[in-house]
């Protein structure tokens, strides 16, 4: 069609104006092989490169795909709610906001027999599996989310019974609740946007080269959902696909951009969970009384540390997440954060090496562990 289209534009050239069109596509067929020229060196350059040069070429400049799915906003309200209405133990607290649970008293008689028999469903089956942990939880994310456009997830890839549930409720979820929903989700990435258009790019720069591995080529999947998990976002891996809560308070203004980044750097942290698994070997003497026992989650230290210290960075006056909800108290007191911020931040810095912070923080928290 484009080739019919240059035939009949050609027709349509006066006499007159055939040398000039002659000469250009002359010119042309000069130019385009020293283009193709040009194109093949830059990749045989890029290829030749070594690979810490690779490593912090610039990220792509769409660094996130935002997504606000029905099937996954349904799934993760269900869950919620099952959740909400069984025995809760410990210091996480579930609750439903205030217009859902105002919304549910509102339902139709036979709608509410329907709404409750799912979040029946979901107290007897799928609660039993943490969102992120369960056994095959993170795989029905993944579907659910790849199904966002579909009438009755017929494609989906998940369990028979909860595929019925969940479409058997779809059309009271949408009746009742999804308007709200969706709105809010997609607030919650509009007020995200000036952010990341002012610190997006520098910050997954930092982070690649703070872990020593590449942001992903592709942009990330974020799906935003009104309910997460207790922690009020998780991700999954490979690929790294974050899902985080756009009603829960902790993630609201400029803690978004935090939250956002903190869970992107979930897919990155292998070499520093390496780094920490062999050094905590070497610091471990074989007086099986003397072994040094560090927090079995310290890489997640490093990386609330690591992102919230970025962004207080860039932002005047910001807080970082786990300083202003207490987390580092309430989940790892002792000297962790200060060890973390005087071994650490050099590399961050760039001071020094990866491998060279990771051996000096577990060299220091493991004296810190002997008695004084």
């Amino acid at each position: 069609m484009v080739l019919n289209t240059w035939k009949i534009t050609i027709g349509a050239i006066p006499r007159a104006s055939l040398g000039v069109l002659i000469s250009v596509r002359t010119l042309a067929a000069k130019i385009v092989p020293l283009i193709v020229f040009l194109v093949i060196s830059a990749t045989l350059y890029a290829s030749m490169l070594r690979p810490e040069e690779r490593l912090f070429q610039e990220p792509s400049p769409t660094q996130f795909e935002f997504h606000s799915g029905f099937w996954i906003n349904l799934h993760h309200f269900l869950y919620r709610e099952a959740a909400v209405e069984g025995p809760q133990t410990g210091s996480h607290m579930l609750t439903l906001n205030i217009n859902d649970g105002t919304e549910l008293n509102l339902l139709a008689a036979d709608e509410r027999a329907t709404w409750n028999a799912a979040v029946a469903a979901y107290s007897n089956t799928w609660i039993h599996g943490d969102l992120l942990f369960g056994k095959g939880m993170g795989a029905i994310k993944n579907e659910l989310e790849d199904a966002e456009a579909s009438a009755d997830l017929s494609e989906a890839q998940i369990p028979s019974e909860l595929k019925g549930v969940l479409v058997m409720v779809a059309p009271i979820y949408r009746k009742h609740w999804w308007e709200k929903h969706n709105s809010q989700n997609r607030q919650w990435i509009l007020q995200l946007q000036p952010l990341l258009e002012n610190h997006g790019a520098e910050l997954s720069k930092s982070l690649a080269k703070i872990y020593e591995t590449p942001w992903p080529h592709q942009p990330i999947r974020v799906d935003v959902v009104n309910y997460a998990n207790w922690s009020g976002a998780y991700t999954t891996l490979e690929p790294t696909r974050p899902t985080i809560s756009s009603t829960e308070p902790a993630n609201s203004g400029e803690a978004a951009l935090e939250i956002l980044f903190h869970e992107s750097s979930h897919g990155m942290v292998d070499k520093l969970m390496k780094a920490l698994t062999a050094d905590e070997k070497v610091a471990n003497p074989r007086a099986a009384s003397e072994q040094v026992q560090l927090r079995r989650d310290l890489w997640h230290e490093v990386l609330f540390y690591t992102a919230g210290e970025l962004v207080a960075e860039r932002i005047p006056g910001y807080v970082p997440y786990a300083d202003k909800s207490g987390l580092w108290k309430r989940a790892w007191p002792g000297p962790d954060r200060a060890l973390i911020e005087q071994d650490w931040k050099p590399h961050m810095d760039g001071r020094a090496g990866l491998q060279e912070a990771v051996a000096k923080l577990v060299e220091d928290l493991a004296l810190a562990q002997k008695p004084q």
